[in-house]
């Protein structure tokens, strides 16, 4: 008989073992599903901030695209004016030396010092001008010695 009950005895510590096991394996497993739930959810947090971050990288750059293409619009227009402008100027320049030799002494001195101010009006505007670009291409270069090479 003794060995009944410890067989019983026996056999209803199995049976609690298992069950607290049972139990247990559901407590952890809640636990890990929880786990994976918070995992999911931080995933897809990022996701969106993601989205976001690409979709305001991708307006700035859309916008400095329109900005630059309505700049370059804007300097074709000033170019090709311009070049109207130079025509014309060319026109009347190659009518200089024929005047030049009809003119007397007194309006040849008024053109040479009209055109000394005409030259040094160019070569002040000529080096600004260089001065600009040559800031506009160390700020290029900066930016591409700064962008993040992959």
């Amino acid at each position: 008989m003794i060995y009944t009950h410890i067989a019983a005895g026996l056999l209803g510590a199995s049976i609690v073992a298992v069950g607290v096991w049972q139990v247990q394996d559901w407590r952890y497993g809640e636990q890990i599903a929880s786990i994976k739930q918070e995992h999911a959810d931080a995933i897809a947090s990022s996701a969106k901030v993601a989205l976001k971050l690409t979709e305001h990288y991708r307006e700035n750059a859309d916008a400095a695209v329109r900005k630059a293409e309505a700049r370059s619009a804007q300097n074709k227009r000033d170019a090709d004016r311009l070049r109207g402008e130079l025509d014309g100027l060319r026109g009347d320049l190659s009518e200089v030396p024929d005047r030049i030799r009809s003119a007397t002494r007194e309006a040849v001195d008024q053109y040479a010092t009209a055109a000394t101010v005409v030259f040094d009006q160019c070569v002040r505007r000529y080096s600004a001008l260089a001065e600009i670009a040559d800031g506009h291409a160390l700020d290029v270069e900066a930016l591409r010695g700064a962008w993040p090479n992959r």
